[in-house]
């Protein structure tokens, strides 16, 4: 039997919609600076996953070409090309009537190459990269890398591959922050799927929703994760390892200490879901969003969350902060 069977149980009425294994990093650096690592990046994640009989099949870069593209020899090449090799320089030295300079500042970003597995749907194994525009005066904003895992992965794998993906990857990157954990992934119609989740939503807190824009996430902590990555200034600003350590005494937690001023929080030996008619409320991530509360992105000012109310969608969004749910029932009550 498999052992994350909850984990897929919508699928068959909304198949639009997965549950993966998220890794993700917000790196405030524009491409230029990323795309010498980036090469080495993706070579890790593709080791990972041909353990597991995964690759990555097609391809989306509107630079390259509109349409989705199979990830065969010419489209391979180029799109590797626009992900390690930084095309464009600063936006201040481009003439702003020239077709870039209208093309980029519209759009909002500099490259955006979506690498991912499977022929007529996602599998559930992606690769994608986003970099913010290059301005002399760097913006609060990030460039954006993360790569997804199917469950399958977990259920294959285990869980300590996943933890060692995350852990590789991190090793190369510059990052702010970054997270591993159950997310969400639409194929499309995000903002129509998202009112027939209400009830899951509730009931699994560890399931993430991913912001629509996520290189907007300024200096913020984007929610609280199986596993959590602080990079400077912030782990300063929260008070450094001795802090987290000192603050965080659930016994599945833990705290190490990673090159380059950085920590890795991880809580527990899995990703959990939760399950609140259960009364898995996941105390650990609570005790860790408390800690974080004021670096962590507030409920934005306009409610952007289509077919929820104000208060439904606030209270997804403070899932840890506010008090859990009561038990609806016991299993082992019959």
């Amino acid at each position: 039997m498999s052992k994350y069977p909850f984990l897929q149980h919508f699928a068959p009425t909304l198949p639009r919609v997965q549950l993966v294994l998220r890794i993700v990093f917000y790196l405030p650096h524009d491409h230029g600076v990323l795309a010498p690592v980036l090469r080495r990046v993706l070579d890790t994640y593709l080791g990972f996953i041909a353990a597991s009989g995964g690759a990555l099949t097609v391809g989306e870069d509107s630079d390259v070409i509109e349409d989705a593209f199979p990830l065969e020899s010419e489209f391979w090449e180029e799109a590797q090309r626009h992900l390690t090799k930084s095309r464009f320089e600063y936006l201040d030295d481009m003439d702003q009537d020239s077709y870039w300079f209208r093309r980029l500042t519209k759009r909002g970003f500099d490259t955006w190459v979506i690498l991912k597995g499977g022929h007529s749907e996602p599998d559930g194994y992606e690769f994608s990269f986003e970099s913010r525009l290059p301005w002399r005066e760097p913006t609060s904003e990030h460039s954006v890398l993360s790569v997804k895992l199917p469950i399958s992965f977990l259920e294959t794998q285990g869980p300590e591959k996943a933890f060692a993906l995350a852990r590789s990857l991190a090793e190369l990157l510059p990052l702010s922050t970054g997270h591993a954990g159950l997310s969400l992934s639409f194929t499309r119609g995000r903002s129509k799927l998202l009112p027939l989740l209400k009830e899951q939503l509730s009931r699994h807190p560890g399931w993430h929703v991913p912001p629509t824009l996520a290189w907007g996430l300024g200096p913020w902590i984007d929610d609280v994760h199986w596993l959590n990555f602080l990079g400077p200034p912030l782990l300063e600003t929260v008070g450094g390892i001795q802090a987290l350590r000192s603050h965080l005494s659930h016994p599945e937690t833990t705290v190490q200490e990673l090159t380059g001023g950085r920590a890795l929080i991880s809580l527990g030996p899995e990703p959990l879901a939760g399950d609140t008619k259960l009364g898995e409320t996941l105390p650990a991530y609570r005790e860790l969003a408390r800690f974080l509360e004021p670096w962590l992105l507030p409920f934005p000012h306009v409610n952007t969350w289509d077919g929820y109310t104000d208060d439904e969608a606030r209270l997804w969004w403070r899932r840890f902060l506010e008090a859990p749910p009561e038990k609806i029932y016991d299993p082992r009550g019959g």
